[in-house]
């Protein structure tokens, strides 16, 4: 069985130490680390299971390490330990990411009990949490992968809005990553404790998105059973980031250009004001301007949302970025499938970078996923384990790809399929490989009737 790995954060060499022993005495792996730079160090070397930190150090206290790893390293379980033990100091380690808070003098027996509790939270999260730490060194900035010029430019461009509370419209293609460029903003801004809120407004029903984003009091329409709060009101004192937002109806278009204007709202079936403090940051695949053109979108409301614009190159226009790409996904598919796939031929290398990528990041990512699956026992890949949408006429390569003309259901049905298998039913870690909730899998389960006994 494989021991839990602790990192020890205190510039007390004394209570570091003693703690140390402690947990060793315990069977844990313990590991010291006397500040919180050193502590960084240390994570961008090892995967830990759990972080146990003083409060009160030099150079970086146990606060300003809290909002790095909030950053770098969300999933990483954190004990604070402090000795002024006040409730405002625990509320705000707990804001900053700390699962408990444990005050000086330290209590063995207690520090043991907290520590198998929070071990014990879970142990798909456990790892993923490995999984997400392992792929860190991946990360050119923020959750980026990827360090070609354009991409440089988008940084650049993160980091002069972050510190604003301006409204952004970020532009870009499907699949170039606009939620991750708005979660970038959000999460480095004075807005990180608050919470960051994304909505999808292509994905609902054009007489729903107002109850979505505004609320609704029960009885306001058909289906409204209830009181239900909006996304603006969820999203208060952070972030709500509206993607497609070229989807949108004129009257939503309308209360949405009010919102901006007054930061009021009001819930569908009530006229009593609810003031909101959000920051949006708004994003669209198709050209705004164009939609101006077609009366399909409000001049005004679009230079209220294009106050800072960004704009993401597709993936055509960043080659130097795809086999960056491709090592962070080979790995991420290689701990999630576990598979052991090395490498891949210059061959298979030039065979990708050569592939225009239409559907951007979030097609290659399907690319990767459905070539490790495939993979069976082989640690290189080459040209004929590429699915054939890939390869330019000439190159040979197994025709694993679907016929053309096959429907997508069936595609997509057959992929849930292949994933299941792969991960010996494993509905967690299927989800998260598909990049879909476990209740969106449970959905296609039941819709596609695929049951337990036919994995």
């Amino acid at each position: 069985m494989t021991k839990n790995r602790i990192l020890v954060i205190d510039d007390d060499e004394n209570h570091r130490e003693g703690m140390i022993s402690l947990l060793e005495e315990q069977d844990y792996v313990a590991v010291g680390a006397g500040s919180g730079k050193e502590a960084i160090q240390r994570l961008n070397e090892t995967v830990f299971d759990l972080i146990i930190t003083d409060y009160k150090m030099g150079e970086m206290d146990g606060m300003s390490l809290l909002r790095h790893l909030q950053t770098y390293f969300p999933s990483l379980k954190v004990i604070m330990v402090s000795g002024f033990g006040s409730i405002e100091h625990a509320v705000e380690a707990m804001k900053e990411g700390a699962i408990n808070y444990i005050t000086k003098p330290v209590k063995p027996q207690k520090l043991l009990e907290v520590i198998k509790e929070v071990l014990s939270r879970g142990t798909e999260e456990t790892e993923r949490s490995k999984i997400s730490q392992n792929l860190q060194k991946y990360f050119h900035f923020h959750r980026f992968v990827g360090q070609s010029k354009a991409m440089q430019a988008v940084y650049r461009k993160i980091n002069e809005v972050a510190g604003t509370d301006v409204p952004v419209l970020v532009i870009g293609e499907s699949g170039t990553g606009k939620e991750l460029v708005a979660a970038a903003i959000h999460d480095i801004s004075r807005r990180k404790s608050g919470p960051f809120v994304a909505v999808n407004t292509g994905a609902i029903p054009r007489d729903l998105v107002a109850s979505e984003l505004f609320g609704h009091l029960k009885g306001a329409f058909t289906g409204a059973v209830g009181d239900k709060k909006g996304r603006f009101e969820e999203a208060n004192n952070g972030t709500l980031f509206l993607d497609e937002i070229g989807t949108m109806s004129m009257t939503v278009q309308i209360s949405l250009l009010r919102v901006l204007e007054t930061h009021v709202i009001e819930r569908v079936g009530s006229g009593r004001p609810i003031n909101v403090d959000v920051r949006i940051i708004a994003a669209s695949n198709e050209a705004l301007e164009n939609l101006i053109e077609k009366n399909q979108f409000r001049e005004d409301l679009y230079y209220r949302l294009n106050v800072f614009s960004i704009t993401i190159p597709p993936l055509r226009e960043r080659k130097p970025d795809i086999i960056y790409l491709v090592n962070y996904y080979r790995e991420m598919f290689n701990m999630e499938l576990e598979k052991d796939v090395k490498n891949f031929t210059p061959e298979a290398i030039q065979a990708l970078k050569a592939y225009d990528w239409p559907g951007n990041v979030r097609e290659l990512r399907n690319v990767m996923l459905r070539t490790i699956l495939s993979s069976g026992a082989a640690q290189t890949i080459d040209l004929k384990n590429l699915p054939s949408v890939v390869l330019k006429p000439g190159l040979k390569g197994r025709q694993i790809s679907f016929r053309p003309g096959t429907p997508l259901l069936e595609v997509e049905k057959t992929m849930i399929l292949q994933t299941l298998k792969a991960v010996n039913g494993n509905k967690v870690k299927a989800a998260n490989i598909l990049g879909i909730s476990r209740r969106s899998l449970y959905n296609k389960l039941e819709e596609y009737q695929i049951a337990d006994d036919s994995l």
